[in-house]
């Protein structure tokens, strides 16, 4: 297997992945989970984000492995006044933390990105709907079969392709749709911590 980075969209309900090599290759996964009633005891969720947990960094699809240079990690959403839709936070944000702990306990360099400009550099607009951020990969990648993924893997492929295009890797960047201006405002590793 070839040295690749890994995008992430750790959603707990629908965890997307994807893994893009240095030539272009794009896979996804992508691993639900049952909803909690909101009367859920504690440990319910702990067990829930083990599992979630444990599929990215254990499971026989090897996810994560000695090749992988780079994760590239979408921030969870802040919780704010009327939060509707967003889940329980604290759920959220324990998963994201348990994925950072794993990529860093791996000496896996990570870096996080906003999801407002996960939208702005595949579809040029901070508030793209879903369906566009899916139209936009499937076009930047024809003949991958990207047509067919959902909205969770499709926000992991465009992560996974920012940190490409970050690392200086081939891929389809086309000026005026792609600006470097958001990949500068994501929070990355030091680049020489990076082996690729």
């Amino acid at each position: 297997m070839s040295p690749h980075v890994l995008g992430l969209d750790p959603s707990l309900t629908g965890f997307g992945v994807a893994r893009y090599t240095e030539t272009q290759r794009i896979d996804t996964w992508v691993k639900g989970t049952d909803s909690l009633p909101k009367d859920a005891p504690i440990l319910a969720s702990s067990a829930r984000i083990e599992v979630l947990y444990r599929w990215l960094f254990r499971s026989e699809a090897n996810l994560v492995n000695a090749n992988t240079v780079l994760a590239i990690v979408e921030e969870p959403l802040k919780a704010t006044h009327g939060g509707a839709g967003l889940g329980k936070p604290i759920e959220r944000h324990w998963l994201f933390g348990r994925i950072i702990d794993g990529f860093r306990l791996r000496d896996i360099p990570v870096a996080v990105i906003n999801p407002t400009w996960v939208k702005m550099y595949i579809a040029g607009h901070g508030r793209a709907d879903k369906g566009t951020v899916k139209r936009a990969v499937a076009a930047s990648w024809p003949g991958q079969g990207l047509g067919r993924i959902g909205d969770n893997e499709a926000d992991a492929v465009t992560l996974a392709a920012m940190g490409a295009d970050w690392l200086g890797w081939d891929g389809p960047w086309l000026d005026g749709r792609r600006g470097v201006d958001w990949l500068k405002k994501a929070n990355w590793p030091e680049r020489e911590s990076v082996r690729a």
